[in-house]
């Protein structure tokens, strides 16, 4: 059995080796407690093991991006950046990023189509110094996690050090037909985890 308080324990379950357990909320000292117990019913004492967590904050700034009128099939690049904050004070910080499709329109890592669209990002103080290609810098509707090479610019949004900023510039590739009429919003989801 499990606890994060001593008091109150998860159901018994069979050993294993490994746990998946989900910490009490906040931040500080965390400390999860467990107990066993044998083949007759008689149970342990309590053992148990603390971490210090602290948690990863991130300030966006530039929270509507507009990309303009485009033309089917056409390319653009924001004429200005996301520009993104580690705000912590000791932790590395790694990016993920995906996107929430429209209605009536699906992303795609590979190229632009029929009520398709390519959404291509890179952290660089200088877009015209981005390599731009699909295999690196294509967002998707699940997270994907920034690397050495994964939306790298001349920066990159992985390891990031504290209260360093990065910008982020987007690439738009349009769909090469659509019957959407009105304007469009796309939403991209940033978040952030300790990265050593």
């Amino acid at each position: 059995q499990f606890s994060n308080d001593n008091q109150t324990w998860s159901a018994s379950e069979a050993y294993t080796t490994t746990k998946t357990w989900t910490l009490s909320s906040g931040s500080g000292t965390k400390t999860v407690y467990v107990k066993f117990s044998d083949k007759a019913g008689n149970w342990s004492a309590p053992f148990s093991a603390s971490i210090i967590f602290t948690p990863i904050t991130i300030n966006v700034k530039e929270v509507n991006l507009v990309i303009g009128v485009v033309v089917a099939g056409s390319t653009t690049v924001s004429s200005s950046p996301v520009t993104i904050t580690n705000n912590s004070s000791s932790l590395k910080a790694t990016y993920s990023l995906s996107v929430v499709n429209p209605p009536g329109w699906n992303v795609s890592q590979d190229s632009a189509g029929a009520e398709t669209y390519v959404l291509n990002a890179a952290f660089s103080d200088d877009p015209a110094k981005i390599n731009w290609n699909n295999s690196n810098h294509a967002l998707a509707a699940t997270p994907v996690t920034c690397s050495a090479t994964k939306f790298a610019g001349d920066k990159t949004g992985f390891k990031v050090p504290p209260n360093e900023t990065r910008k982020l510039w987007f690439q738009f590739k349009a769909p090469t037909s659509t019957t959407i009429p009105t304007d469009q919003t796309i939403t991209i989801t940033i978040t952030a985890q300790a990265g050593s």
